[in-house]
């Protein structure tokens, strides 16, 4: 985009996340109708590591879709996610400038269970959105098409709603769930329900830009708590085992031990050691970067379009 593609606060802006792969790019492009106009990612290091913006007119109105990182990147921390999503979702709101209408989130109905990335990251989302938001979400099944049994796929779904599931709160408090025939007539359908809602409601408001304006440090927030927990947690249990490895330490060879099963064992030992103090390590630096994120960005759209 250029800067002359400025955007009113009268155009549709709606984000797209999801799982990596969920198909959030090809959304865009069938949109918009151009297969090409968004880079779609495959294997590892999907194309969707920055959001990617992609504008068109429906109904005689200028809709921006917002192409997001997969939210189940399990190559980066919940404090990297967190740190991302305040630079394009809590900063442009902070400043008054850009509002979402609404989120689109993609779910491929062919995946078979429910991944703990997954649930901690959708639970990350909803302390970022705040329960208000959760009418204005849409999550959109897709790969329909893949699927080999309709009644396996739609008891998978059903598990999700159901009390416990993944999007039980969600559903409970508005999140409308449907299905992506994945042309564009069925894209169009989807980001109508959403600016339909968001002219009935008004424009996104996250609760993590109210707290923001509150107090600017990241860990103060609902989605920081959550995070910080998450982390806490896991130090805790890396410290236990920790404490249970080294109390299967194995006996030490000596400089002229011949004995291999005991060299062996050694060498074992000390690798899952190094493997352990590493993870605690990396954990406590994670939570260190939380306590000290605080809300110093620049608008990402701004910055876009030269504001």
């Amino acid at each position: 985009m250029t800067q002359a593609d400025a955007i009113s606060k009268s155009d549709a802006l709606i984000a797209l996340m999801g799982l990596t792969g969920a198909g959030k790019t090809t959304f865009a492009n069938v949109a918009v109708g151009d297969p090409t106009k968004l880079q779609v990612g495959h294997g590892v290091n999907p194309c969707t590591q920055d959001p990617q913006i992609v504008r068109f007119a429906l109904d005689g109105r200028t809709v921006v879709l917002i192409d997001t990182p997969g939210f189940d990147d399990d190559t980066r921390s919940d404090v990297e996610i967190l740190q991302d999503i305040v630079k394009w979702l809590a900063d442009k709101g902070y400043l008054k400038k850009y509002r979402l209408d609404g989120l689109i989130m993609l779910h491929p109905i062919t995946m078979n269970r429910v991944g703990g990335t997954e649930r901690r990251r959708t639970r990350l989302l909803q302390k970022i959105l705040g329960e208000k938001a959760y009418e204005r979400i849409i999550i959109a099944t897709t790969m329909w098409d893949d699927m080999k049994s309709e009644d396996a796929m739609q008891s998978r779904l059903d598990g999700r709603k159901a009390a416990g599931g993944v999007w039980a709160e969600l559903v409970g408090k508005g999140t409308q769930i449907v299905r992506h025939q994945n042309n564009q007539e069925s894209t169009h359908k989807i980001i109508r329900k959403i600016i339909k809602t968001s002219d009935r409601l008004g424009k996104l408001e996250p609760l993590l830009q109210t707290e923001l304006e509150i107090n600017p440090r990241v860990v103060t927030t609902s989605a920081g708590k959550e995070v910080k927990s998450e982390i806490l947690k896991s130090i805790k249990k890396t410290r236990k085992d920790i404490k249970e490895h080294q109390q299967t330490r194995p006996q030490r060879p000596g400089k002229r031990c011949s004995d291999a099963t005991i060299r062996r064992e050694w060498k074992e030992w000390r690798e899952d050691e190094r493997l352990l103090d590493e993870k605690l390590d990396m954990l406590e630096f994670r939570l260190k970067k939380l306590n000290s994120l605080s809300f110093r960005f620049k608008s990402f759209l701004s910055s876009l379009f030269g504001r």
